[in-house]
């Protein structure tokens, strides 16, 4: 008889055990941003986001120099883009706006503000390191903030692309605050 209740309890033991597994290893529930409407301009193809009050206008690198660029909240350039974005040329653009740039699928802004570094493959998203990176330089402190967003678990799935979308959303709205 106490045979059976030790396999009796090592089957619940073994039970528990197992819902202990199945629940760390389910994905969390990401938060949605839910603030204001946010217009933002895309250097690339507009992004598939969860957000409806997040609307995207898709630019050219030529449109980043006008005066319009003020209308948005953001700017993000997509991975396809990022070669050409690192362009000497366009650091300034980035250093003196008033409004936020993301750089979807780099790991760091140097090859975006730093003239001299090119930017190469070794500059893209790998595991571990942040998928996007977003910078604004805040004059009045004369200091070049920035932002670095990564996967939930390093893993890039649509899910977690768009978690790291709906966390800048929320972080462009705390700027505009």
């Amino acid at each position: 008889m106490n045979r059976k209740k030790g396999k009796n309890y090592l089957s619940f033991i073994l039970l528990i055990l197992l819902f202990a597994l199945t629940a760390c290893t389910q994905s969390p529930d990401f938060e949605l941003y839910e603030g204001k409407p946010l217009k933002i301009a895309v250097v690339g193809e507009p992004l598939k986001v969860n957000e409806e009050q997040v609307i995207f206008t898709e630019i050219s690198f030529d449109e980043m120099a006008s005066e319009e660029l003020k209308s948005y909240d953001a700017v993000f350039i997509t991975e396809e883009n990022l070669p050409k974005a690192a362009e000497s040329k366009y650091a300034n653009i980035y250093l003196d706006s008033t409004i936020p740039f993301f750089f979807i699928s780099a790991n760091s802004h140097i090859p975006f503000t730093v003239k001299e570094t090119e930017y190469d493959e070794s500059w893209n998203w790998t595991a571990g390191q942040s998928y996007a990176v977003g910078i604004l330089n805040l004059k009045e402190d004369e200091l070049l903030k920035s932002w670095g967003y990564s996967f939930y678990n390093d893993i890039k799935t649509n899910e977690h692309i768009k978690n790291v979308y709906s966390r800048i959303f929320k972080t462009i709205d705390e700027i505009n605050q």
